[in-house]
């Protein structure tokens, strides 16, 4: 199977081990998180979260990889890919998932676009369905 993975390579700011943040990461460019925050991460560009990171909160992002542990729900408008070391605690939405084998995801996933999930849970079971044509 040739996967495809996601290049990062445009990564503007830097969380280093031992470093820890009680609040909230607001962001247009890419980051990598290698120490602790305890708040939400809001990330308009990639989030790669390595072996040592942690996040307790809610993350947004336009990509992940996640190599460390998130404690709470992930919203990722494109690919998520967990690595064998990595720790998803909470539920998903995104639009494409890889999940190594080893790494672990405990939490609801939704995938692809919310408005067609919106758009198409509006027709119920019970309401007949009209065939204009005859």
């Amino acid at each position: 199977m040739i996967r495809r993975r996601q290049n990062f390579e445009n990564i503007e700011s830097f969380l280093s081990p031992g470093v820890e943040i009680n609040g909230s990461i607001i962001t247009q460019g890419s980051v990598r998180i290698d120490g602790k925050v305890e708040g939400k991460v809001n990330v308009k560009g990639d989030l790669i979260i390595g072996e040592q990171g942690r996040i307790k909160g809610e993350v947004r992002a336009a990509n992940l990889q996640l190599a460390g542990r998130i404690e709470g729900n992930a919203i990722i408008s494109g690919r998520f890919d967990l690595a064998s070391t990595g720790v998803m605690a909470g539920d998903v939405q995104c639009n494409i998932l890889t999940i190594d084998e080893g790494g672990q995801l405990n939490g609801n996933t939704s995938m692809g676009r919310t408005d067609e999930r919106t758009h198409s849970s509006k027709l119920k079971y019970s309401e007949p369905v009209v065939d204009k044509a005859k």
